[in-house]
């Protein structure tokens, strides 16, 4: 990643042809799993809760629903003030293939704002955020497509209103703090489990690692904590980039040099097809949008290179097999990566800086898991000044 997450309109024998390829369409479930509520039945839930733990007492509840078809911030809900918070519960699915069962939770897809404030996105089916203004809340899905971090779209609105997928939630705006009234409501119910994953989250909320941040395309999901000299990555049906300013010019060597330990790799096969596309890497963006990301395969042979298979960031991303297979799990690896030689080589492009490394966790299509450390990562000349990553 990050390529685009969104329903990637291949056709359905394209996407069995990649999961054949890939020893996975005899497996693939043919049949979406029974939803937990008839449309409409999440939100009367939570909303009965939330009466029964005191309703107006506790702030304001506002029912939502987006389809393929809800434009961008279209969806327009109560007005909140600066300092107030305000936690999403949402159900649903949104699909990549409805016709194969692959699809993605629904709060990986679901940002919010303040009128036209920072993007938040849960990552998980709940979460809450502080707002930062005065101003209406406002909703919108992205899976993957969003342009920049101000919430525009790269994708063809005829495209993007084609995505197949419902997402149902409730926004509740606190009159005190949310881990109270999370609390109080959890006593009234707790449809599907979700508001004592809030309360979870309150409890132990996901903190974005000091001097990186999150590709604007995704939220903070907690796949990537640092500890001391280490960053863990785990993963678990979700997808995370992380990404690091380092601004060096490319008409010098810059070496990337990391030392990474794989526990479990997110696919069992080939991550060169859309339906298998999960992967444990550690990337480099350069100034012209291009980026290459080393990854640990499970299959593919170490040295192939390839492009994201996703439609879109094919045309930016792409892939170098680091290492392959099982045999060395486990075990701590040193790697370098002379990332000017490998752009003169792969890309060949116009770019005169490396602008950012990147740490990417995937696991989003097969809903399997991933864990990894890293350590001593840095980047700079061989013989130079080095900036310490990790």
């Amino acid at each position: 990643m990050p390529c685009s997450l969104h329903g990637f309109h291949m056709s359905r024998r394209a996407v069995l042809r990649g999961m054949g390829a890939a020893g996975l369409a005899a497996s693939a479930p043919t049949l979406a799993a029974a939803r937990l509520f008839p449309e409409g039945g999440f939100a009367e839930a939570v909303l009965a809760a939330f009466d029964g733990a005191g309703g107006a007492a506790l702030g304001q509840a506002q029912a939502f629903t987006i389809t393929g078809a809800t434009l961008p911030w279209d969806t327009v809900l109560m007005p909140v003030k600066k300092g107030q918070q305000v936690t999403l519960l949402v159900s649903g699915r949104w699909y990549l293939a409805r016709p194969l069962d692959l699809w993605i939770e629904p709060g990986m897809v679901t940002f919010a704002r303040i009128g036209t404030g920072p993007m938040f996105s849960p990552m998980d089916n709940a979460g809450t955020m502080i707002a930062d203004g005065d101003a209406p809340l406002t909703l919108a899905r992205s899976a993957g497509e969003w342009a920049n971090a101000e919430g525009d779209l790269w994708t063809p609105q005829d495209i993007y209103t084609a995505a197949d997928g419902r997402i149902e939630g409730v926004a509740i705006a606190w009159e005190g703090d949310a881990l109270s009234g999370l609390q109080r409501l959890r006593a009234a119910g707790d449809p599907a489990g979700l508001i004592s994953a809030a309360i979870e989250r309150e409890l132990a909320p996901h903190i974005t690692p000091e001097g990186w941040t999150n590709h604007h395309s995704f939220g903070e999901s907690g796949v990537f904590q640092q500890t001391g000299d280490e960053m863990t990555c785990a993963t678990h049906k979700n997808v995370a980039i992380l990404r690091r300013d380092v601004n060096l010019p490319l008409d010098q060597d810059q070496v990337l040099n990391w030392e990474w330990l794989v526990d479990e790799l997110p696919s069992r096969v080939a991550e060169d097809t859309v339906p298998t596309h999960d992967y444990l890497s550690i990337g480099v963006e350069f100034d012209d949008g291009q980026d290459i990301t080393y990854l640990w395969s499970s299959t593919l042979p170490v040295g192939k290179v390839f492009r994201c298979p996703l439609p879109g960031w094919n045309a930016v991303e792409t892939h170098v097999v680091q290492r392959s297979g099982f045999d060395d799990l486990g075990k701590w690896l040193r790697e370098t990566r002379n990332v000017s030689q490998d752009y003169r080589d792969i890309i060949g492009g116009k770019a005169t800086q490396v602008v950012r490394v990147w740490l990417l966790g995937v696991s989003v299509f097969q809903r399997q898991s991933g864990h990894c450390r890293y350590r001593m990562a840095s980047i700079g000349t061989a013989d130079g000044d080095r900036i310490a990553l990790i």
